[in-house]
């Protein structure tokens, strides 16, 4: 049996294994559950239905100030009013055709009346009339851009608040739990299988009649197999739950891509398909990195617990200091460790809050990379240097 093989075979049989990743599948599956529950409150007809109740309410307490107001038709608040009424009984009406055609399936029509809407608000902002911050005109061009791709390409409305589709509710665990929650499993059982060859600090491996490259080529490509295998098998897992109970969704439906720039943020909508592909190598590259880094560590330490530690600090520990430490802030763009979740870095999130325009999924690459090849060139360096020892 090649010593490859006896790795693989040691990461197969670690009873540690299954045990993490069944309590992360556990978690991910509440999740899933608390969406579907939910999921009813973020459809269009529901939006829709809430949007009708908040503007009737307006029009209702509009109505009644204007009772109260004994000039009448002589002061200007009179006719601002009269003319905030109308507005948003337009908007009431055009709700409810939205909901009609929701209803109906027509979602041509009702993505139509939603990008009108959007386009409407767009231009209040800009005309000066709405005190909106930066975040809010951001957040009304993103909605434009989507409805406007969509009333184009007319596919079945998915909520990407609450998903419960197989591809939006990956994207959804994939932004907001799995890469911090998975990032530590993968650390503690990187650092028990890679650590494991050292007793008292001494490496038994070495004792083997194999050379030097060979073993740290096994351990890493069994580390690999380790974690990109857990990552993609849990993936895969709840895209079928969701996918059985809900549908797969459309790969064609859209994703909102911003980049952030000095003269604002540009906003697109990309297909989901394309926008995962990006995702899947920018998270994988992440997770090799992860590998080489415990490995490397495992080198110095030659102990669990403080190789554990340091890892710790060093993947999610500087991940949440860069939101902190402004220094840290401005040069995180060249920090393998700011690509931890790689659907906020591929979407442009990450960049938006940060203002940094080096954050995006080149610079990931090329960060990455170089990281993964230079902590590679260190472990050999170092192995070349005990072998002389």
């Amino acid at each position: 049996m090649s010593y490859l093989a006896f790795q693989l075979k040691k990461v197969f049989k670690n009873k540690l294994t299954p045990v993490c990743l069944a309590i992360l599948l556990l978690l991910m599956g509440i999740v899933l559950f608390m969406n579907i529950r939910t999921n009813p409150q973020f459809s269009l007809q529901a939006g829709a239905k809430s949007e009708i109740a908040y503007r009737q309410k307006e029009i209702n307490r509009q109505q009644r100030l204007l009772k109260h107001d004994k000039q009448k038709s002589k002061t200007e608040v009179y006719h601002d009013t009269k003319a905030a009424i109308k507005q948003n009984q337009d908007a009431v009406k055009q709700d409810k055709q939205v909901q009609k055609a929701a209803n109906k399936g027509n979602w041509r029509k009702a993505y139509t009346i939603m990008w009108q809407q959007k386009k409407q608000e767009r231009t209040i902002i800009s005309n000066g009339q709405d005190s909106t911050g930066l975040n809010s005109r951001t957040n009304v061009e993103k909605k434009l851009q989507f409805f406007n791709y969509l009333r184009h390409e007319p596919l079945p409305y998915e909520s990407q608040d609450m998903p419960v589709t197989g591809w939006q509710f990956l994207l959804q665990l994939n932004q907001q739990y799995l890469p911090y929650v998975f990032t530590l499993v993968a650390l503690f059982l990187l650092t028990l299988f890679l650590t494991d060859s050292y007793h008292q600090k001494l490496d038994t491996a070495q004792l083997l009649p194999l050379e030097k490259n060979n073993l740290m080529i096994s351990n890493t490509i069994a580390g690999i197999v380790l974690t990109l295998g857990s990552f993609l098998g849990i993936n895969l897992v709840l895209f079928i739950v969701a996918s059985l109970i809900s549908g797969t969704g459309s790969l064609s439906f859209p994703y909102i891509v911003v980049q952030y720039t000095v003269s604002g943020p540009l906003i697109k909508c990309v297909t989901t398909g394309s926008f995962i592909i990006k995702v899947i190598v920018l998270q994988a590259l992440t997770l090799i990195f992860d590998v080489v880094l415990v490995q490397f560590l495992a080198r110095i330490f030659r102990d669990k617990l403080p190789a554990l530690l340091i890892a710790i600090l060093l993947v999610p520990g500087l991940n949440i200091a860069t939101m902190i430490v402004d220094p840290l802030r401005k040069i995180c763009a060249w920090l393998p460790m700011t690509y931890l979740n790689a659907v906020d870095i591929v979407s442009g999130n990450l960049g938006m809050n940060y203002q940094n325009m080096q954050l995006n999924y080149t610079t990931g690459i090329l960060t990455l990379c170089c990281s993964i090849l230079i902590i590679a060139i260190l472990i050999l360096l170092s192995s070349h240097i005990k072998y002389k020892k």
